[in-house]
């Protein structure tokens, strides 16, 4: 027998065999394990894990051959594939009249053995052999025949699962491709909107304040009392839309905000946030307690201070009625995250509306009673998940409230 001519599925085989992605590959456990198996049962020096190119074989697996691929002529893995539904064994390849004139009878004169199970896909393409090979004639079991076969079925199941595997990897870049282009076409949105936020609207709003602040200085005497009264709210709104504004900006940034982390003495920027505060803390006649032992934590120093100064003016704004405010920052260590308490004597807030205060605008109490946007606590939750942290609350009515910073501890983050 002549070298064998193509199957009559070469087309679709040497397609799904390109598209398996694995000719030329480095060597794999798995296949490795194959020819070795293929030798032990068979008892042979030579095992190989063989797919037909066109033009080659190709060996994925092999075990007492140096060569890693040789001619499709020599092949009688190319004679294996024509029939993929058994095993072709040649007991004494010196005297089998089926392949007297077949090349590698010329080339390789000292074989004396070859029995190559197809590797037959789910659709009945061949793409190769587990083969085993010997320089002395042999006969092999029903048995080992068997197991031949079945080892071919391994080789066919996972060259498939990694085809599998390649279109899920496919299909997944595809998703994560998207999804990149999404992050980046809100991302350029984002940036739109903080530019809108801090010229579009702030324009405006100033000119409201600025105006405002020269009808008091320059005319308040000439008006009304109503007018007075009327004025007063038109400066409030002015005031309040330009905080919110600040404050949207603000959370809108911090996605966008490079985080610069660093060693940060949480003491010594309490202290500032305090002195930030003082002014605050005189109106409401309030004090804050700052533990000395509080800890060096790793984080961006300008959103930590963001965080407190937020945090601080909280604790100071929702009193109780006649109760001088009283604030304590504290630290505690829970296993590799750093925990900065901020404590307060204040109205606390009840058990049913703790999950919702760290909604944006989310208010528990009107605006006449407690100023505010409604950011502050949401801007907070942000900075504590930037640093791959959380912020939580402990809070009981007409007790006070108890927030507390998680920060991954440097050891965690390393």
């Amino acid at each position: 027998m002549s070298p064998s001519p193509p199957p009559a599925t070469e087309g679709p085989r040497l397609a799904r065999l390109r598209a398996l992605g694995v000719l030329d590959t480095p060597s794999e456990r798995a296949y490795d394990d194959i020819a070795a198996l293929a030798q032990s049962l068979c008892g042979t020096p030579i095992a190989l894990v063989s797919l037909v190119d066109a033009e080659r074989q190709w060996f994925k697996a092999r075990i007492g051959l140096p060569l890693s691929e040789t001619p499709r002529d020599w092949s009688f893995c190319s004679n294996a594939i024509q029939a993929p539904g058994e095993v072709l064994v040649i007991e004494d390849v010196r005297h089998d009249p089926r392949f007297e004139d077949h090349p590698l009878r010329r080339e390789q004169p000292d074989l004396g053995f070859y029995a190559g199970a197809p590797i037959v896909t789910r659709d009945g393409l061949a793409l190769g052999t587990v083969c085993v090979m010997d320089v002395q004639a042999r006969h092999l079991s029903g048995g080992q025949v068997d197991g031949l076969r079945r080892l071919a079925g391994l080789a066919a199941t996972l060259l498939e699962q990694g085809t599998q595997d390649m279109d899920t990897l496919r299909r997944n870049e595809v998703r994560l491709n998207r999804t990149v282009a999404l992050l980046e076409r809100k991302t350029v949105e984002q940036q739109r909107f903080i530019y809108m936020l801090s010229h579009d609207l702030r324009e405006p709003v100033n000119t409201i304040n600025n105006f405002s602040a020269l009808l008091v200085d320059d005319h308040q005497a000439e008006l009304p009392a109503p007018a007075q009264r009327y004025l007063g709210f038109v400066r409030e709104g002015g005031r309040r839309i330009g905080r919110l504004l600040d404050d949207l900006v603000e959370f809108a940034q911090l996605d966008s905000h490079p985080l610069r982390i660093e060693a940060v003495d949480a003491a010594a920027l309490a202290q500032k946030v305090t002195q930030d505060l003082e002014p605050v803390l005189q109106r409401c006649q309030g004090r804050v307690e700052i533990d000395t032992a509080l800890p060096v934590v790793m984080a961006d120093p300008g959103l930590l201070r963001v965080a407190l100064h937020n945090l601080l003016s909280n604790a100071l704004k929702f009193t109780r009625p006649g109760v001088p405010p009283v604030v304590t920052v504290g630290a505690s260590r829970g296993g590799a995250i750093d925990q900065i308490h901020v404590s307060d004597n204040g109205v606390g807030i009840a058990k049913e509306h703790q999950g919702r205060i760290f909604g944006l605008f989310n208010r528990l109490h009107t605006r006449r009673r407690y100023d505010g946007t409604g950011l502050g606590l949401p801007i907070c939750q942000r900075i504590a998940e930037l640093h791959q942290g959380s912020l939580t609350l402990e809070s009981s009515i007409d007790v006070g409230s108890r927030f507390t910073l998680h920060l991954p501890a440097q050891a965690d983050r390393a």
